[in-house]
């Protein structure tokens, strides 16, 4: 499951950019797409607060999945740092009380 986070997170960029810089056309393939049992999806036409609100929602997907794919690197580095870090002797510590 961790192994598929990057490719998640990458796929969230992808959409983010496509919907942020060219949301006409994302609604669009969105629309072929969901829509194919119908007739003639591709007569409708979006209205323009549509197209912002897409490409608002492409800015957050944007911002999300860089975040994701930095947190994920993030992750990957501590765990090769912890796998390099050399053992050491446990500390021994005497609880008690010190003869004065």
């Amino acid at each position: 499951m961790q192994k598929l986070l990057p490719v998640t997170y990458a796929w969230l960029v992808f959409q983010g950019l496509l919907a942020s810089l060219l949301p006409k056309q994302a609604i669009k393939l969105n629309a072929r797409l969901t829509l194919s049992g119908y007739e003639n999806p591709e007569d409708l036409e979006p209205k323009a607060w549509y197209v912002r609100a897409t490409r608002v929602a492409g800015v957050g997907m944007l911002t999300a999945g860089l975040a994701g794919l930095l947190s994920v690197s993030q992750l990957d580095d501590d765990a090769s740092a912890d796998e390099d870090e050399t053992t050491t002797d446990p500390i021994e510590v005497e609880i008690g009380e010190e003869d004065a």
